[in-house]
Order: C-alpha cells, then sequence, then structure tokens
C-alpha cells in the first residue's frame, strides 16, 4: 500500500452499508466529456441522489446479505406506481480538476447541475433472457457524451463485455 497511495485511501475510506437502494446516493467514478452544439467541452461526473435521502446502516454485520433486493421487492409489491426517484445531476469540473484519474476526487463545493430525475415505478420480472443479455457500458453512446482520457473506461468495457458473453453462454440464471 506505501507504493499505492490511492489504493491505501480507498482501503482506508469508510464504506457504510446503505438501508436501501432507494436511499443510497451514486456518483460515476470517471469523469465524462459533454460536448454542446458550439463544440465547447465540459468534464463532468453524475451524481444519483434519492428524494428519500441518503440513510446508512447504523450498525455493522448484516445479517442478510440479500437484505437490500429483500427490502427493494417488498417496496415494489405493496407500492402501486411510483417507487421512488431520485435527482439526476452532474459535478461540473474545473479547469484545475484531474480528469483522467479515477481515484481524484473533485472538491465537493464544485458546481452541480441538475438534469432531470430518475423514476423508479418497477422492475422487470426475473427473465434469464433479459439477464443475460444485459452489458452494463460504461463508454456512453449518445451524441454529446464522450469519455475521458481515464483508461479506466476502456478496461471497464472490456471486462464487462467478457461477462456479458460469459451470461449469455450459460443456461443459469445469475443474481446480483
Amino acid at each position: 500500500m506505501e507504493s499505492h497511495p490511492a489504493a491505501a485511501a480507498f482501503v482506508a475510506a469508510p464504506k457504510p452499508s446503505p438501508v436501501s437502494f432507494l436511499k443510497e446516493q451514486y456518483w460515476s467514478v470517471t469523469a465524462f466529456k459533454f460536448i454542446d452544439s458550439a463544440k465547447k467541452e465540459r468534464f463532468v461526473r453524475y451524481i444519483i441522489t434519492p428524494d428519500l435521502g441518503v440513510h446508512h446502516v447504523e450498525h455493522e454485520g448484516l445479517a442478510d446479505q440479500d437484505y437490500l433486493e429483500t427490502e427493494l421487492r417488498q417496496r415494489l409489491d405493496q407500492a402501486n406506481g411510483l417507487v421512488s426517484s431520485f435527482k439526476l445531476a452532474v459535478q461540473i469540473a474545473h479547469e484545475v480538476d484531474i480528469t483522467n484519474d479515477a481515484t481524484v476526487h473533485w472538491p465537493e463545493h464544485r458546481e452541480q447541475v441538475v438534469l432531470g430525475t430518475i423514476k423508479l415505478d418497477g422492475v422487470l420480472p426475473d427473465q434469464v433472457k433479459e439477464q443475460q443479455h444485459i452489458i452494463f457500458d460504461p463508454i456512453p453512446r449518445v451524441e454529446g457524451v464522450d469519455v475521458s482520457e481515464d483508461p479506466l473506461l476502456e478496461v471497464r468495457a472490456g471486462i464487462y463485455l467478457i461477462s456479458g458473453n460469459q451470461r449469455r453462454s450459460t443456461e443459469a440464471p445469475y443474481h446480483t
């Protein structure tokens, strides 16, 4: 760890467990490049914040390893319509912020811009076919959004493609 201070910082950082998938904040690890119609580029990191607030488990050691899935399914079973929503925003980098290294955090006070709302009103039923065809590609495939020069993006894209190919080559369902 002495020769890899970024890894040591990650290991030492607190990692509290959320009480629910719907009560956790999510950040993109890597930066992405937004390009406007005038070709101006800005680097951003996504932030997804739950409307229910961020809440973590107060004790260590969880009895049920599947408690997050269990809690979400219970909410979905009890809900009629909207289960939860999240604010989708981006944190905008300053010129001095490092955009090609996911281990470097930007200051929390950087400007944030709300892009919209993500609404959860259900989940797909457990279907082996859908589970086997999901690939979590970290490379944006939309006009106006591009990757940063962070080498982690290409590595992740390759690993996720391998994972997707493995899921499609088996008949057994995969659970996360």
